[in-house]
Order: structure tokens, then sequence, then C-alpha cells
């Protein structure tokens, strides 16, 4: 009975160098493939959005400003015109007048003020700068500065301003005192002149932005404030955007501040929906991507279990079940076809390995071993039981062949465990053969320990034969050495692993002697002493030569008694796969 087939030494070794899961890795691998790309993508994005939203608040600030110059304009050609029609008026052409004509002109003036709720007063003053008549809203005095070029001592008129003539005073705007408003001067017919006022809460509303944040502020030709709006502290312009623009042929500028918060809130708001986004879909990825890999973990991990089932040979324990229609589908289907395949020839290959010896069909597998043969220095192992004929007459068919069955049983565990090949079993006879197939430096002491091993085998089973009333069994055994023919011996059809020589009929010979020297173990020739180690070899005892049966020449013969003692076998002189204890 050929033994068990090695266990692999690949079998968890694999499973101990795995460092990292599918179902980390991937997951993984997946977020960089997608959220490394989005995050590139998001911050060009973000970039352009900046950029977008840097633009689109210079261009609203843009706007703002000319809006608001344009209305500061629009008031101030208001003023402009309304002096000028003041000034081609009848009454103002009359001057100088008697009274009744100033308060006709006074009334005008009024009418006027009324249409032009922008202005809070309208003056004549005569060519040496007097107050000819004058329109208060509300009646509050007028705050007029007095004109370019007028006398500090000039008399006054109705609202105590100094006096100028008008040819010195000329046109134009001209600043109140404390900045309280402006006013426009414009020159009439006779040296008189008209003077509007734009009183600074309608500048400030007419440059008023929309947003309580950004400060507006109307400046001379000189770069001067004239007015100015928002909050109370002061923009920082290195902190927001700036633009102006000019009013209309006054010469003044308004410019506009806007600080970067609005920018920088909406910039933010970007940047919150962007990474909104980007966590959304890098759990979305990862979860999605976890999933998959956490199922495809689990059939690369079944498919791995029933590799090692393979390795281990349990073929049986390797079918996977994966019910998929893609490659690893086709991978699962492939892999327990394999296994099927595998299961098929191992179970060839044990009951071929019943056959012969597990060392000749390793060989013939591999296409080692060809039909013909080869010379090899062997040591030729021959066993037969004693008297088997005639016990075979007492006994039935059947019993007979599980008496030989069992006794081969033990004899073949006995030989087995020394490294002998089995070459054949002829009745009740065994041929053992040491150093075939495969060379061997210690088969001369491998064959003597075997040959004590069978009869101690023997023993224990004559014991147990005894116990139920069976008769002893003995068994001869001889032992030649020297040179025979090994290779596969028959047809191409039907051949068979032995070895042919004159060895082979010495040690059948040899066991012959056994029946007159019953107290020998066994029976050795020359050639095999000459091969033994010296402690061996001296346990030997010299029987002379014996003219053996078959032969024209005697042959030298040593027999090694019953009561030798052989020293404990090496190791080296065991099989490595052998599970036995040495003799």
């Amino acid at each position: 009975m050929s033994p068990p087939p090695p266990v692999p030494t690949v079998t968890d070794a694999a499973v101990s160098t795995q460092r990292r899961s599918l179902s980390r890795t991937l997951p993984i691998v997946v977020l960089l493939f997608t959220v490394v790309p989005l995050l590139v993508a998001g911050l060009l994005s973000l970039a352009d959005s900046a950029q977008r939203l840097r633009h689109d608040q210079a261009e609203r600030t843009r706007q703002t400003v000319e809006l608001l110059a344009a209305r500061v304009d629009q008031l101030a050609k208001s003023a402009q015109r309304t002096a000028a029609s003041i000034a081609v008026s009848p009454p103002v052409a009359a001057l100088p007048a008697d009274e009744q004509a100033v308060s006709r002109l006074r009334e005008e003036l009024t009418v006027v003020l009324a249409s032009h709720p922008e202005l809070d007063h309208a003056t004549v003053v005569d060519a040496a700068g007097r107050v000819v008549a004058q329109a208060l809203r509300g009646g509050a005095p007028a705050t007029a500065a007095p004109l370019p070029g007028a006398a500090a001592d000039a008399p006054s008129g109705p609202l105590g301003a100094p006096t100028a003539s008008a040819g010195e005073a000329g046109h134009g705007w001209r600043l109140r005192p404390a900045l309280s408003g402006m006013d426009w001067v414009y020159p009439a017919v006779g040296g008189s002149s008209v003077i509007v006022g734009l009183p600074a809460d309608a500048l400030h509303e007419s440059m008023r932005p929309a947003a309580s944040q950004v400060e507006a502020r109307l400046l001379d030709r000189a770069g001067e404030p004239i007015a100015r709006t928002g909050p109370q502290q002061a923009v920082d312009e290195r902190d927001a955007v700036v633009a102006e623009a000019p009013v209309g042929e006054t010469g003044w500028t308004v410019r506009l501040a806007e600080p970067l918060t609005g920018y920088r809130a909406a910039l933010r708001e970007e940047f919150l929906r962007f990474g909104a986004l980007a966590f959304a879909v890098s759990v979305l990825s990862a979860w999605a991507a976890w999933r998959f890999a956490r199922g495809l973990a689990a059939d690369v991990r079944q498919v791995a279990r029933a590799a090692r089932a393979i390795l281990r040979g349990h073929y049986l324990n390797a079918h996977v079940q994966l019910q998929r229609d893609d490659e690893l589908g086709v991978l699962a289907d492939s892999f327990n076809h394999m296994s099927r395949e595998l299961e098929t020839r191992e179970r060839e290959r044990d009951v071929f390995g019943r056959l012969v010896s597990p060392e000749v069909r390793d060989q013939l597998l591999q296409g080692e071993l060809m039909l013909g043969g080869h010379e090899v220095e062997v040591t030729v192992l021959l066993s037969d039981i004693r008297g088997f004929t005639q016990l075979c007459e007492r006994m039935q068919p059947r019993d007979v062949v599980l008496t030989l069955n069992e006794y081969f049983t033990r004899m073949t565990d006995a030989v087995q465990r020394y490294g002998g090949y089995i070459n054949n079993f002829m009745g009740d006879a065994m041929v053992v053969v040491f150093g075939a197939p495969k060379p061997d430096a210690h088969r001369v002491e491998r064959a003597l320990y075997a040959a004590v091993a069978m009869q101690r085998a023997l023993a224990d089973f004559n014991a147990e034969r005894v116990a139920y009333g069976a008769p002893r069994l003995r068994m001869g055994i001889g032992l030649a050495s020297g040179t025979a023919l090994a290779g596969q011996i028959g047809s191409p059809e039907r051949c068979i692993y032995t070895v042919i020589g004159d060895t082979v009929n010495i040690a059948a010979r040899l066991e012959g002697l056994s029946k007159e020297h019953p107290r020998m173990i066994a029976f050795v020739n020359e050639a095999t002493r000459a091969l033994l180690p010296a402690p061996l070899a001296q346990l030997l005892v010299p029987m002379g030569e014996q003219q053996l049966k078959g032969r024209g020449q005697g042959v030298a013969v040593y027999g090694l008694p019953v009561e030798a003692d052989l020293p404990p076998a090496g190791a080296h002189l065991l099989r490595e796969d052998t599970a036995l204890e040495p003799v």
C-alpha cells in the first residue's frame, strides 16, 4: 500500500503574507481616481469663479459709480438750467426796478423753488453784490458764502452775505462754509447774478449707493472731498474695489469704494457648495466601491480557500460556488473543472501507486523510465514463507488470500520504512530491491535492517495468530548484492519494472538455506558483507562456502543469528516520510 502523498509546504503561508484587502484598497483607489480629479476640477472652477466674481464686482462697482456720477451731473445741470431760466426772466432783465418789481421777482423765485425740490434757495443779487430778491425753502436763512472777489467790507444784503460785483464774481460752482452745500452763480443782464443753492442733503442723496457698506465720495478738481456717503467709518481702499467716474463738465469726480466682504461671502458660498458636492461624491463613490470590493474580495477569498484545499489534497472541498457571468465566474468554472480533473488524476495516481512502487510510479509519470534497462548496483532481499504449500492444503482459498494480504501488509510496512522497493509478489514470496530505481549508497545497511524488521513483524503477527488458534508462520530471507539489470521489461502494451540478473538468483538460493538453519534471521553473500559497516559485519556468522542449487561454483555465505543485537538505525537509513519508529 503506497503512503499518502506528502502534504505541500505551501499552506497558510500565502495567507500570512497578505497585508492588504480589496475591501480597503479598492475604495481608496476609486477615491483617488474620482475625488482627486474632482478636486482638481473644483479648484480650477473655484479659481475661475473667483476671477468671475471679482470681475463682476468690479463691473458692478463701475456701473454704480457711473450711475451716481450721472445723478450728480443731472442735479447740477438742473440747478444750472434753473439759474439760467431765472436770469433771462423779465423781472431780472428790468433791474434795477421799484419795490413792486422786486416783489414780483420774489414771487417768481418762490414758484421756481417750489417746482425744484432739490434746491434750498434762489437768490438774485445786483451788480454791487447786494441781494435784490431771494426765496428760501422752509424760511431757513441761507448760508451762502460770499461771491468770489467780494470785498470783506462790502455792504450786506438781506441775507447778510457779503456783496461783490457780478463782473468779479463770474459764474460757476462755489462751496458753502462748512460744506453745507453748493451754490451755482449765473450772470444776468445789467451786471446782476442769479444764485441757486444745492443743499448737502441733496448731494448726499443723489450719490448714495444702494449698499450701506459702499463708500461714495464727491471730489472737486483738486481732489478735495465735497460730499461723502456710506458707513461711518471710512472704507480701507486697499481692501476694496475702487472705481471713479467724472461728473459731466463740472470737473467733479465720484469715487466709489466697495469692500471685498461681498466678494468673499460669494466666494465662500461657492467653496461651501463645491465642498458639499465633493463630500457627497466622495461618500457615494467610497460606499459603492466598498460594496463592490467587498463582494469581489469575498469571491476571491472563496477561490483562494479552494486553492488551499487543493494544495492540501482536499479536492472534494475545492468546489467554488459563484453565480457570476463575468470573468470571475469563468475563473470559478475553470477552477471547478480543474479540481475535478485533479481529483480524477489523483485517484488514478493512487491506484497506479498500488500497482507499482511510488518511486517507479513517479518516474513513469515523469517519463524517465523507458522500455529497456540499465545496469545498477543493488541489494536484493527475497523472502518466502516456509511450508506454505502444506499450509494451504489445510485452508480455504479465501483464508489463504486473507492471510497473505495481512502478511504482505506487515512486511510492506517493515520494508518501506527503510526505503525498499517492492519489486514483486510471487505467491508467498516477496522480492525487494534496494538501490533501484534510485541509487542508494546505504542500500546494504537498509536491506539488513529491513530483514530484521520483517522478522519482528512476523513475530508480532504470529502472536496474534496463536491467540485465535492459527498456526505460526516461518519465513526465510536471503540478501545478495551485486550488479543487476533494472528497467521496463515486457512489450510496449504491457511491461513491468523489475531487476534481472544473477544477484536475484543468489538471493533466492540464500533464502532456501533457512530450511536447514532456522535460527538465522537472514543469509547474505560475501558482496553484501563486504559493503556493511564494521559494527554490522561483525554480527554476521560465517557459514562457509555453500553449494547453491543451480550454480557451478560455491558461494561464501554469512548468517545473521536471531540473538544478534543490531545498534539502533540511524536517521539516514529511514525513509524521510515514514512515521514509524526505527528498530
